[in-house]
């Protein structure tokens, strides 16, 4: 069910009406008006994403984390 289906503005005057925008519509009723984005990451901020995604889907601590990647540079 579609709430809040306003028409996408093709312009915003500031970085504060996207957000007020998005803020009271979901990207999930726009996903057919939306274009595909492609962009690359530098290998260690794309590291630092990929490792981040994994400690949350084994739900480890930050602690558990520190102790991980210090093991990790320890062994190079």
């Amino acid at each position: 069910m579609v709430i809040n289906k306003n028409k996408i503005p093709e312009e915003f005057e500031s970085l504060e009406q996207i957000q007020d925008f998005w803020e009271t519509h979901s990207t999930a009723d726009y996903f057919d008006e939306m274009e595909k984005a492609e962009f690359e990451l530098s290998p260690a901020l794309k590291s630092k994403i990929e490792s981040g995604i994994l400690y949350r889907v084994l739900d480890l601590s930050s602690k558990e984390i520190e102790k991980i990647e210090n093991e990790a540079q320890r062994k190079n």
